[in-house]
C-alpha cells in the first residue's frame, strides 16, 4: 500500500529546506510597509511589499528599535533577517532582526500627492461640512453586504431606534478598479430624496487593502453629496482621503450608526425635560407677573385709593349738580327773552292791529306806509279783521303842509 506524505511532513521539509538556504537566512530586503499593527504581546506585524509581491514580515518584541517604533504605514524600508515558516498555519514570513526606514514609501507618496492636490481644490474645506439632523429617520449605508460593518450598523440602530429606515446599497471595497463603482453609488445615494445621512463603511484592512478610498473619484462623490455623509473605514488609525472629505469621520463602524442614529429613549427624556422646562418658565413669568401687580398695587395704596375716589366723586356731584342749576337758569332766561320776543312779535302782527281798531290800507296791491304812496281819484282797498272796504280817494291831505 502507497504512503503518502502528511501536511505537516510537507511543510516540515519546506522548513528545512529554507534553513539549509544560506542565502535566505541572512538577507536584505527592501519594500514598502502594509498592513502595520503592534500586538498586544508587543511584537510588530506587517506586510513587506514592491510593485508585484507581498511577504508577511514579523519584528519580536526583543528586536523593537525606535526605528520601527516611529513606522508608519506606506513607509520605504531595509530589512535584514530570514525567512522562516510556521508550520501550524503553514505560511511563510520574514523575521526582521533590524530595521531602516528609507522615509516615504511610494504608495505613501502617492498618497501626500493626492491629498495636497484635492485640498488645494476645496474638497476639505471645513466650510463646506454639513451637519448632522437632530432627527434622522431614513439612513442610507454603502458597504458589503455580507461584512461585519452591516452587522454592526444594524445592531446599534435596533439598540438605538428600531423605527428607523436603513437604505442598504451593496458596494466592493476592496479590489482593482473598485473605486468607480463606489463612487457611482455614492453619487446616486447622495442625491436619493428622502435620505436624511448616508454612511459609508469598510472593516479594517492595510493601506492598499484600502486604497480604493483614496481615489480622486470617490473624494468628489463625497463632497458633491446632498446629504451629510459619515464615513467610518478601517481602523481608528486608518485615515483615508475619503475621510478628509466627508462630514464627519467615524472611528468605528459603531460609532457611525451611533451619531446617525438617535437614540429613541434619550429623545423621549429630552422631550420630557423641555416640557419640564417650558411649564418651570411659564410658572415662572406668571410669578413674575404676579409680583409686578402686587408691587403696583402696593404703590398705589388701594385704601387712600379708594378715598381719593370718593372725594373725585363728590366733587364730580356738586359740578353736575352746578351745571345742572347753571344749564336751569340759562333756561329759565332764554324763555323769558322768547316770551319777550313773541310779545313784540304779536305787537307788530297787523292781524292784532286790527282787532284794536287799525285798518290796513292797499292801494294798486300795495300796502300803505306814508301818505305819500296814496294817489286821489283812485280805488283804496281798507283791509279790517273780518272784511275789506272799498272806497274811492277825493282828496289827499298832507299834515303840516299847505294845499297846493
Amino acid at each position: 500500500m502507497m504512503k503518502y506524505a502528511s501536511v505537516t511532513d510537507v511543510v516540515r521539509r519546506i522548513k528545512e529546506d529554507i534553513h539549509k538556504d544560506y542565502r535566505l537566512q541572512s538577507i536584505a530586503m527592501e519594500g514598502n510597509v502594509i498592513g502595520l499593527k503592534q500586538a498586544s504581546n508587543g511584537h510588530y506585524y506587517m506586510n513587506i511589499r514592491d510593485e508585484e509581491c507581498s511577504l508577511r514580515a514579523i519584528v519580536f518584541r526583543s528586536r523593537v528599535t525606535a526605528a520601527v517604533r516611529a513606522l508608519r504605514e506606506g513607509d520605504h524600508v531595509v530589512v535584514i533577517g530570514a525567512v522562516n515558516v510556521y508550520e501550524k498555519g503553514g505560511a511563510l514570513s520574514f523575521i526582521i532582526e533590524q530595521l531602516f526606514s528609507q522615509g516615504t514609501g511610494s504608495l505613501q507618496a502617492q498618497y501626500e500627492k493626492i491629498k495636497k492636490d484635492l485640498e488645494a481644490k476645496g474638497y476639505f474645506d471645513s466650510s463646506h461640512k454639513k451637519e448632522l439632523p437632530r432627527f434622522p429617520w431614513r439612513i442610507g449605508v454603502l458597504t458589503s453586504a455580507t461584512g461585519a460593518v452591516l452587522h454592526d450598523i444594524r445592531r446599534i440602530a435596533g439598540e438605538r431606534n428600531p423605527y428607523a429606515d436603513i437604505v442598504l446599497r451593496p458596494i466592493p471595497v476592496q479590489g482593482e478598479g473598485v473605486d468607480k463603482t463606489i463612487a457611482a453609488a455614492i453619487d446616486e445615494m447622495g442625491k436619493r430624496k428622502g435620505l436624511d445621512i448616508l454612511i459609508v463603511g469598510r472593516g479594517g484592512g492595510s493601506m492598499e487593502d484600502l486604497w480604493c478610498f483614496n481615489s480622486p473619484d470617490v473624494v468628489k462623490a463625497i463632497y458633491g453629496a446632498q446629504v451629510p455623509v459619515i464615513t467610518a473605514i478601517g481602523h481608528e488609525t486608518d485615515t483615508t482621503l475619503a475621510d478628509y472629505a466627508a462630514d464627519i469621520r467615524a472611528a468605528t463602524p459603531t460609532h457611525a450608526a451611533e451619531l446617525a442614529f438617535f437614540d429613541m429613549g434619550e429623545a423621549q427624556l429630552d422631550l420630557a425635560a423641555l416640557a419640564e422646562r417650558a411649564y418651570e418658565t411659564i410658572v415662572r413669568r406668571i410669578d413674575s407677573e404676579q409680583r409686578r401687580v402686587d408691587a403696583a398695587a402696593g404703590r398705589l395704596n388701594l385704601p387712600h385709593y379708594d378715598r381719593f375716589l370718593a372725594m373725585k366723586k363728590a366733587q364730580l356731584t356738586v359740578l353736575m349738580e352746578g351745571a345742572g342749576h347753571q344749564w336751569q337758569r340759562q333756561l329759565e332766561q332764554g324763555q323769558s327773552r322768547l316770551m319777550a320776543l313773541q310779545g313784540r312779535l304779536e305787537g307788530l302782527n297787523p292781524e292784532n292791529l286790527v282787532r284794536r281798531g287799525y285798518g290796513q290800507l292797499v292801494q294798486d296791491g300795495k300796502i300803505i306806509t306814508a301818505i305819500d304812496s296814496v294817489t286821489a281819484d283812485k280805488t283804496l282797498e281798507i283791509q279790517l279783521v273780518d272784511g275789506t272796504i272799498v272806497t274811492d280817494v277825493k282828496e289827499v291831505k298832507r299834515y303840516g303842509k299847505n294845499d297846493g
